[in-house]
């Protein structure tokens, strides 16, 4: 059976000397693991150009069983950050989303609405000016079509966000709710930050980005590992 699908690279693995893995979240099929073979004099340049992490692609898959990993027999650039217009801060959010979403997204089937989302932010991000709490905004607004949007319900009364009831409730200690009423504020705002939203300050970027990986910990996939967090943190700290 052939078919084609739409979809975001995510991982590529060498396997053996003509081959590769490649890890893709598909807009019809979720995601999918498919292989890839090539020429070694003709082909890996290419495909190794094409299979770059969150690069959007059509590929047409070749699937003799249902039970089979299927095979990349065509693939199609869709969109990829351009080799001329390296930004140091942007490649850092990107690594950093790009090993989460392979945490997030490994166990999720079919979801247009969430692949449509997914994509549409990752290209007006590398198309767009820097925003430096993209990756905390896109975190947030990615729990909404992953089934889980906190409950906005914060108040002088209720200002302590808790993780783990999804919710802001009171609290009896003297906490600093700054942070809370920041992550209030970011829930209610669009992805990009328009002009009259406020980015969010140097200082609570870090602690902002621990508490919602703290919730995704809670309600979705541990996220409390990530290699690319401290590189984020050293790249944005000004």
């Amino acid at each position: 059976m052939l078919y084609k699908t739409r979809g975001i690279i995510l991982k590529k693995i060498m396997h053996a000397d003509n081959k590769m893995i490649i890890h893709v979240f598909t807009s019809e099929y979720g995601y999918k693991s498919y292989m890839s073979y090539f020429s070694l004099r003709k082909d890996k340049k290419k495909l190794l150009s094409l299979f770059i992490p969150l690069a959007v692609v059509e590929l047409l898959i070749e699937q003799k069983q249902a039970t089979s990993m299927g095979y990349i027999k065509e693939t199609h650039l869709i969109h990829t950050t351009s080799p001329y217009s390296f930004n140091i801060e942007k490649a850092s959010i990107s690594q950093f989303l790009n090993e989460a979403l392979l945490k997030i997204l490994w166990q999720c089937g079919s979801d247009v609405e969430l692949y449509d989302f997914i994509e549409k932010a990752l290209i007006k991000f590398d198309e767009s000016s820097f925003t430096p709490d993209f990756h905390l905004r896109f975190l947030l607004h990615l729990t909404d079509y992953l089934g889980c949007f906190p409950e906005n319900n914060y108040s002088k009364e209720n200002a302590l966000f808790n993780c783990k009831k999804a919710r802001f409730e009171k609290g009896n200690d003297a906490k600093d709710t700054e942070l809370d009423e920041c992550l209030h504020s970011l829930m209610q705002q669009d992805l990009f930050a328009n002009h009259w939203q406020s980015v969010v300050p140097v200082h609570l970027r870090n602690p902002l980005l621990k508490t919602i990986l703290s919730y995704y910990t809670e309600h979705i996939v541990n996220l409390s590992t990530l290699k690319s967090q401290e590189v984020l943190h050293m790249v944005l700290r000004n």
